[in-house]
This record gives C-alpha cells, structure tokens and sequence, in this order.
C-alpha cells in the first residue's frame, strides 16, 4: 500500500514564462477544425511541467507553421514531398518551442501559447522528462 496525501500535485507550475524550451508531445490527436478542415491538436510539456495546446491545421495559409513543425522534430523531407502524417506517431517527439502567454480575459485566464517552432537549434535529445 501506498500512503498518498491529495492535492499535493498542487505546486506544477500553470504557466512558463515567455521563451524558448524544449518540450515532448504528450498528447496527438486527429481532429477537424471549426472551418472544417484537418488538424491536430498537440498537447506539449514543459520540463517544468507547464501543458501547452497547439493545433496544427492543414491548410495552404497555414503550411509555414506545419513545414516548421516538421523540421522542428527532425521529420526528414524534401520540399514538395507528400507526407502521410499520424498524429499517434507523434507523441514523444521533441522540440525547441517559442513560448508567449496569451493574456486572461473575462472568461479564461492567462495560459501559454505556442508562438513558433524553433528549427534553427536542431531536435533536442529523443529521451522524455
């Protein structure tokens, strides 16, 4: 028998400071966005322990963010390949992340968004937190 005393997971950090940090996808997830069309939604952490959601989605406006994503986790591919890509696949995967705070509103608090992915520091090591 284990002894546990509730709530003492109290104290993980709710937001990062804005920045640069490694991070591994926890969560991937196949789903279709209010515009109707695909994306995935990525739950990444922090060291810290901090939870960020980001949500790639699959359009022509929005491919520099996806093209970035995949160098950023060192999935290898030339320009104008096509990519079967699996959100499962991706859970593990590591990557330097730039960190903003999306300001709280009347109706959500502050939380940490993904501002970009960091391509230009290579993938951090493969081993998780």
């Amino acid at each position: 028998m284990v002894k546990y005393m509730y709530g003492e997971g109290d104290n993980k950090p709710d937001i990062a400071e804005a920045g640069e940090y490694p991070a591994t996808i926890k969560t991937a997830e196949e789903k279709i966005s209010k515009n109707d069309n695909p994306m995935i939604e990525l739950m990444w952490e922090l060291e810290s322990g901090c939870v960020i959601f980001d949500y790639l989605v699959f359009t022509p406006k929005t491919a520099y963010k996806v093209d970035a994503f995949i160098k950023s986790v060192g999935i290898e591919a030339e320009k104008g390949a096509e990519l079967n890509i699996v959100a499962e696949a991706l859970e593990g995967k590591r990557a330097f992340i730039d960190v903003g705070i999306e300001e709280a509103t009347d109706q959500f608090k502050a939380k940490n968004k993904v501002l970009n992915y960091i391509c230009d520091k290579g993938v951090p090591p493969p081993e998780p937190f």
